[in-house]
């Protein structure tokens, strides 16, 4: 009896121990909730914005199995650890029994945790499945992927699934991110990371341990440019990373005029509507001489098309090319005439790829309702089908069906003056199957990105109407 005793009183004992050994330390500020192991290791967060306290704050809680930093042989040891509180901030500090030291310190605000190591082994950051978002259907999964991210004093680069080039990098900042949170590491000069995956094909970050002390710096918190560069203005080159520096200035200024009509207009759906006909208005003059460039190319091919047409109804082969190519020299016009069309294109395309960047990494479109959209950082889901379809989903999408129908609709008012019959029918057919193309594309993008899309088609519509009934209003 006494032996059965001592045999259970030392399996409590260690069953104590063994507690002991996981207990956790959970530190809470304004904008981060952080449980920490008991050897130093971060095994868990929550991160919010703007503040956790606020009921409609975003959140995003990170895990992984191993943490979200761990140390190598960090177990190997035994460790204690005590909790004290300096000037707006919390800091724990964790020693081992060989020496070897890590500690956090955590300010009230912000997104930034700092980290001081010595001789506790090489770190590994990881993000497991937390940050993967629920898949999209069709063209929208581009967005939704969790990357590598690296980060110099000249710029960023984001790795997807199987993009990296190599697995060693030297960088100021290396971390994960989803299309809106990161976890990121930094030292206090350029370090070497091993970028790699977990068994489960998570993104993982491993740097080297080294023996004398180190400061380290973690962000845990919003891809959004106001929160990142209170921690460190180079997480700003996080944003719109692996565009051209000119189309990344497009972005940002297009951020920050959305920002700025917000302010004015609260409503996030509605500063996007008002951001559209902003950018329309701006881009008034480029437009209109655009649109000069291109009225002269319908005159050329409303002058050209009855001899063209009968050239090629009469001749063939070479002879059909040199009629043509004399054609156009006593017409005194160049071959590639058409191309003049491509200045208005020249001038859309940068926009339209920047407002499209612009809103996919819009933080605070996330869990925005609008109309009867309920995140305007997914598909709009306007119905559930009965089935899921390849490609495009469970859900029924109404925006896309609105955008097209209007670019359909300003296609076929769209009458140039100067312009052929035989040509405006051939650009109306290209119109027509251009606006399909771009419904596919666009039918499984968040319906932030839809909806400025389909004002752009709506303004299209309303210039059409102007042309249309301007010369009855002057003539009275």
């Amino acid at each position: 009896m006494k032996s059965g005793a001592f045999f259970a009183a030392g399996v409590a004992f260690a069953l104590l121990l063994s507690s002991a050994a996981r207990a956790q330390v959970e530190i809470t500020t304004e904008s981060l909730s952080l449980h920490f192991g008991a050897q130093g290791e971060l095994l868990a967060a929550e991160a919010c914005h703007p503040r956790c306290a606020d009921p409609d704050a975003r959140r995003q809680a990170i895990s992984a199995p191993g943490g979200i930093v761990s140390f190598a042989d960090a177990e190997t040891t035994q460790w204690s650890w005590v909790r004290g509180l300096e000037t707006r901030e919390s800091v724990l500090s964790f020693r081992s029994s060989d020496g070897r030291e890590v500690t956090w310190s955590i300010p009230e605000s912000g997104y930034g945790v700092g980290l001081t190591v010595q001789g506790a082994g090489a770190l590994m950051l990881r993000s497991g499945d937390s940050l993967k978002p629920r898949a999209l259907p069709g063209f929208g999964g581009w967005l939704e992927q969790v990357r590598h991210v690296v980060i110099e004093r000249d710029g960023a680069e984001a790795f997807g699934p199987g993009e990296l080039d190599t697995e060693t990098v030297r960088a100021e900042w290396a971390g994960v991110r989803s299309r809106f949170w990161s976890v990121l590491v930094s030292a206090d000069r350029s370090s070497r990371f091993r970028l790699g995956v977990d068994a489960d094909g998570g993104p993982t970050v491993l740097r080297g341990g080294k023996s004398e002390r180190e400061e380290l710096l973690l962000y845990i918190g919003p891809v959004e440019p106001r929160a990142l560069a209170a921690t460190d203005p180079l997480l700003r080159h996080m944003m719109y990373a692996g565009l051209w520096f000119w189309l990344r200035w497009i972005c940002f200024a297009l951020f920050y005029l959305l920002d700025a009509i917000h302010a004015l207009v609260p409503v996030w759906g509605v500063a996007i509507v008002v951001l559209s006909f902003s950018v329309n208005f701006l881009m008034a003059p480029l437009s209109r001489a655009a649109d000069r460039v291109q009225q002269t190319v319908h005159e050329t091919e409303a002058r050209l098309a009855p001899e063209l047409t009968r050239i090629k109804q009469e001749f063939r082969g070479e002879e059909q090319a040199a009629k043509i190519i004399a054609l156009y020299k006593t017409e005194r016009v160049h071959p590639l005439y058409s191309l003049k069309s491509l200045v208005g294109v020249a001038i859309v395309i940068p926009v339209f790829i920047g407002a499209f960047d612009m809103l996919a990494e819009k933080f605070h479109l996330m869990h925005t309702p609008f109309l009867w959209i309920s995140d305007l950082s997914r598909p709009d889901a306007f119905a559930a089908l009965p089935m899921d379809l390849p490609f495009f989903g469970s859900s029924l999408n109404l925006l896309p069906f609105v955008m097209t129908a209007l670019s359909i609709v300003a296609s076929v008012m769209h009458r140039p003056l100067a312009q052929h019959a035989l040509v405006r029918r051939r650009q109306v057919r290209n119109m027509i199957v251009l606006a399909a193309v771009f419904f596919v594309l666009f039918y499984t993008f968040p319906a932030g990105m839809v909806l400025y899309w389909t004002t752009n088609n709506l303004i299209s519509v309303l210039k059409a109407l102007w042309a249309r009934f301007r010369p009855v209003t002057e003539s009275h």
